[in-house]
């Protein structure tokens, strides 16, 4: 018995330890965070954000970013509340559609945005209603309206 004791104070002993060692790496991790400028160097989305990717060094460390945070645009539906058999494609891929009156989209450069009413009875109007800075074109409350294909400017980023 005595045996199963010293295992079984071992194994407590390790697994307290553990659970300290974890708790300071997260609370030292942090306050590093905290210092001015070191999310840069320790994320490298902030870190290539804003350059060109054409350097072959770049797109490796560019991985499977997301840029979701700095190009998106919001798209409103004037008009109705909700219109599904409207839809949304970029670059032909279909992305959404009006189930509510707002839909927001990740762009990238150079993307084509259509606007696709099946309904030639019940024209639509559709304004951007949001963007992020970054984003050229399409501009703040540029609007599309009719039925059939519509399209938006091009994207086209800083």
């Amino acid at each position: 018995m005595n045996t199963i004791e010293k295992s079984l104070d071992f194994v407590q002993k390790a697994i307290f330890k553990g659970i300290i060692i974890t708790f300071l790496i997260l609370v030292i991790s942090q306050i590093i965070l905290l210092i001015p400028g070191m999310g840069i160097h320790l994320n490298t989305a902030l870190r290539i954000e804003g350059e060109p990717l054409k350097d072959e060094m770049l797109l490796s460390q560019a991985g499977n970013i997301s840029p979701t945070p700095w190009t998106s645009l919001t798209l409103k539906l004037m008009d109705y509340a909700s219109r599904p058999d409207v839809e949304i494609r970029v670059n032909g891929k279909d992305t959404g559609n009006f189930l509510r009156n707002t839909i927001s989209l990740s762009v990238n450069n150079r993307d084509i945005i259509t606007i696709f009413n099946p309904k030639e009875n019940l024209p639509v109007k559709i304004i951007v209603s949001n963007k992020t800075s970054n984003i050229l074109s399409p501009e703040l409350n540029a609007k599309t309206e009719g039925s059939g294909r519509l399209y938006f400017d091009t994207v086209v980023i800083k």
